[in-house]
């Protein structure tokens, strides 16, 4: 196996166990019946913005999904305070919104955002939660994966440049 897929396994692993407690942790204080969708909505956008080689690259692409996320939980929102959830009208909204990303010039942001949306009316549509609170919880959790994602691959990249700068020292000292 080689390094990368070592370091990306203990990257996944340590978001995935991170952002989750933290996600899960946030939103039974809010909604204990959506709190383990918290988790994992979180644990899913740590994952996302770790994927990317860079730190760099990695803030770029959590920048997309706080954006994309605020979107989607906007229109999820709007759309449950106008509809019942219905297959037609549900899929409707989200072409409306995504052409309205791509009239806004927020192109990139489009499958984030549709995604988000599908998670805001499905878990509204399942559980007792008010759509407002629900695309504020989702977004918050969307946030916290995304700053977990985003600490885990920079401090897993200082350790691993640090532990490499190590090894180097101790052969050019002999």
């Amino acid at each position: 196996m080689d390094r990368m897929a070592i370091r990306s396994t203990i990257r996944f692993t340590c978001i995935a166990f991170i952002a989750y407690i933290a996600g899960y942790s946030f939103t039974r204080l809010w909604h204990e019946p959506t709190a383990m969708v918290g988790g994992l909505w979180a644990v899913i956008s740590g994952l996302i913005v770790s994927e990317p080689a860079t730190v760099k690259e990695s803030i770029d692409t959590a920048r997309t999904r706080v954006t994309g996320s605020a979107i989607g939980c906007l229109f999820g929102a709007v759309y449950l305070l106008l509809f019942s959830f219905n297959p037609f009208s549900y899929a409707l909204f989200i072409g409306i919104a995504s052409l309205l990303c791509y009239l806004l010039n927020y192109g990139q942001h489009v499958k984030l955002a549709a995604i988000t949306m599908s998670v805001v009316i499905v878990v509204s549509s399942v559980s007792e939660i008010n759509p407002v609170k629900n695309a504020i919880l989702r977004l918050i959790e969307s946030c916290i994966g995304v700053g977990v994602g985003v600490l885990v691959s920079w401090l897993l990249d200082k350790t691993i440049r640090y532990v490499e700068q190590q090894k180097r020292d101790k052969y050019t000292k002999k």
